[in-house]
């Protein structure tokens, strides 16, 4: 691939920041003028309780599946872990400042949305240029889902800044041959990430075994991967010895796991987002949150092995959840479904073709193909909805932006070609 001539530093800064400022304009607008001013729906209610609990009392304790239940059939009041712990933290910081209401939170999100645009900005330059860079993160700073989240009280926004910071760090720290403090805090940043939604787990690991596969001197590697798990582990810590003092047992993120896992691997289950309970719960009786969890996930893996053919078809029904190009009307609104759709599609193209024209680089791309695959095979195993998705957009707004740049640059090459032709041939 030809290297593109960069340009003066200040004209970098100034898109950047164009970048940067349009993105936070528009969050701004939507989430202050046009989103709506209540809760959107029941995990902002739980979310907003967490929050206050800690503010007043003191305490991580959250409502859970079993609340369902006529009569609850656990040994537990409130659940102590079934919820990701770092945004509920987020929003009481900011309630403890700032004092109640939806407006404060989202102007904090508004900013951290806009911080990740400017991410994908830089990561998008690292990647493929300063073209490819300016076309990602307009794209970023335009796409509908992004600006969304911005205007609503669940872990998204913060998720979202903090993977891509994760993702930006290690991907800069591989191309610059960087030294350990930045893979240090692309660990750090992950481990985060890791407690804003327990589901990206499965990618430390992966994150961690991209570094091994793309590098040539394996000991250098080896080094660079013990310094991510390290920031990621002292990142998760407190959360897990926090976990390990209530429950005396290990619990890296939630225990919401188990009950999700077998929600969606049950003769019931569609894929979706349906809660409901087992209609038998007498084996539940006196067990304790952890215990539960593992039960839950007993009972989905014995489901599995009794029916694989089912497995295998619902897991295909959750693949089709989660990247169908128009989110579910029922969860958020008609019109919202249609935006999303009408900018998905165009972006998703886009991507697939920036992807395709690198496949040659797929080694130095493979942390992006590894979050793809970690987040779309957790999304198959447990539960797919489109907004589960959304994490990944920051990514795959890179290599369409790469492929954007590319099709810009084919298109005004042939409008000269053509006004050459034009001027050559005799009058």
């Amino acid at each position: 691939m030809k290297k593109q001539s960069q340009p003066p530093q200040s004209q970098a800064d100034r898109a950047i920041w164009a970048v940067v400022c349009l993105a936070l304009v528009l969050r701004l607008v939507y989430a202050l003028a046009i989103a709506p001013a209540g809760y959107h729906g029941p995990d902002e209610r739980l979310y907003d309780r967490i929050a206050t609990r800690l503010i007043t009392e003191g305490k991580y304790e959250a409502e859970d599946h079993f609340d369902k239940a006529p009569e609850r059939p656990v040994a537990f009041e409130r659940s102590k872990a079934s919820r990701p712990v770092l945004f509920p933290f987020f929003l009481a910081g900011v309630r403890a400042v700032f004092g109640g209401g939806f407006a404060m939170p989202r102007v904090f999100q508004c900013l951290l949305g806009a911080l990740t645009c400017g991410l994908v900005y830089s990561l998008g330059k690292e990647a493929f240029g300063r073209r490819a860079a300016i076309m990602a993160g307009a794209g970023a700073a335009l796409f509908p889902q992004l600006i969304y989240y911005c205007g609503t009280l669940t872990t998204e926004t913060l998720h979202i800044f903090m993977l891509t910071s994760a993702v930006y760090l290690l991907f800069a720290a591989r191309r610059r041959d960087a030294g350990l403090p930045w893979w240090a805090a692309g660990g750090l940043c992950l481990g985060l990430a890791v407690l804003a939604r327990s589901a990206l787990l499965p990618f430390v690991p992966a994150a961690v075994l991209s570094v091994l596969i793309s590098m040539k001197e394996k000991r250098t590697a080896a080094v660079r991967c013990a310094v991510i798990a390290a920031a990621a582990t002292i990142a998760m810590a407190p959360w897990v010895i926090r976990n390990y003092r209530e429950f005396g047992a290990f619990v890296p993120a939630t225990t919401e796991g188990g009950y999700t896992f077998w929600l969606t691997n049950n003769p019931a289950a569609t894929g979706g987002g349906e809660c409901y309970l087992p209609a038998d719960m007498r084996a539940f009786a006196g067990l304790s949150e952890v215990q539960a969890d593992r039960l839950f996930y007993r009972m989905g893996f014995e489901w599995i092995r009794a029916n694989p053919g089912q497995f295998i078809r619902l897991c295909g029904a959750k693949f089709v959840r989660l990247w169908r190009p128009w989110p579910h009307a029922d969860e958020v609104g008609l019109r919202a479904a249609l935006i999303g759709g009408v900018s998905f599609v165009p972006l998703a193209l886009l991507a697939a073709w920036g992807l395709a024209i690198t496949w040659r680089r797929r080694r130095e791309l493979l942390l992006f193909y590894l979050l793809i695959g970690c987040i779309t095979a957790v999304s198959c195993l447990y539960m797919a909805v489109t907004r589960y998705r959304a994490p990944l957009m920051p990514v795959l707004l890179v290599p369409a932006g790469h492929a954007a740049a590319e099709l810009l640059a084919r298109a005004v090459s042939a409008r000269k070609t053509a006004a050459n032709d034009r001027a050559a041939k005799p009058s």
